[in-house]
């Protein structure tokens, strides 16, 4: 099996790392309004970012747990690209968890 400690693109963000993992664990109701409120985030700070890497959608075998459903692949997917002070109000999303 493959190691992917500190191998994907938000290992390097503990705190969005942590975020993400309790996100993963988190029931599908949960799941649903924290990526809605992601979405939010991205769209009112940078409207384009989801737009611009839409077509990275993996076509293939979907592994990670956000690429079981399109709408959640964009939202995590486009925090690999979004500004800090975007991942710092989504870290501050935790609560909702």
């Amino acid at each position: 099996m493959k190691q992917n400690s500190e191998k994907r693109w938000y290992d390097k963000n503990p705190d969005l790392k942590a975020f993400l993992e309790k996100l993963k664990y988190s029931n599908k109701s949960t799941q649903d309004i924290v990526l809605n409120d992601i979405k939010n985030l991205i769209m009112n700070f940078d409207s384009k970012l989801v737009d611009t890497h839409v077509m990275e959608f993996p076509l293939t075998e979907k592994r990670r747990w956000y690429d079981q459903d399109p709408y959640s692949w964009l939202a995590i997917n486009a925090l690999k690209y979004a500004d800090e002070i975007i991942l710092k109000d989504v870290i501050n999303l935790k609560n909702k968890l």
